[in-house]
């Protein structure tokens, strides 16, 4: 009798919690303030909610880390000399640049992104070919294959 009393008076006692908790927003995560502040800050800023707010010198940091990366995958794959990891470089952060900005604008829509993106990078592919030799540009083509094949891949997981 004594085990049914202390497991019935347990269970009344974690329910108790549990309804007080999801009375101020769940676990605890919100510092107390319940849904309110929650739904307060998404009707603040709707596209930004859940998201952490990046500074200026972070997206160019991250920018600068993946051009560095696409450059040594590059360089290594390509076999490329010196002068053509600077030209490439220069390339590959510019259309960085444009893409970026493309991402930013608001007043253009989600599709219209997309094929301005796809327009810059296929001029920075058709650049970065005209400074490779044969060779090179034959495996560049399958990157830029592969490249497109996780593209298409990231699309279909988006629309589903």
């Amino acid at each position: 009798m004594k085990t049914l009393k202390l497991v019935f008076t347990t269970s009344l006692l974690l329910g108790s919690i549990t309804f007080a908790s999801a009375q101020f927003g769940g676990n605890g995560m919100n510092n107390g303030m319940g849904m309110g502040a929650r739904n307060q800050q998404r009707m603040q800023n709707p596209n930004n909610f859940g998201r952490n707010e990046k500074s200026a010198e972070e997206i160019e940091k991250e920018r600068a880390e993946n051009i560095d990366k696409s450059v040594e995958y590059l360089k290594t794959e390509l076999k490329l000399d010196e002068l053509q990891i600077i030209v490439i470089r220069k390339e590959i952060e510019t259309s960085s640049k444009k893409i970026y900005a493309v991402i930013k604008n608001e007043e253009i829509s989600e599709e219209d992104k997309t094929k301005e993106i796809e327009a810059i990078s296929d001029k920075t592919d058709t650049t970065i070919n005209t400074f490779l030799n044969a060779e090179q540009k034959e495996k560049y083509k399958k990157f830029i294959e592969n490249r497109k094949e996780k593209l298409e891949k990231m699309k279909d997981k988006r629309l589903r």
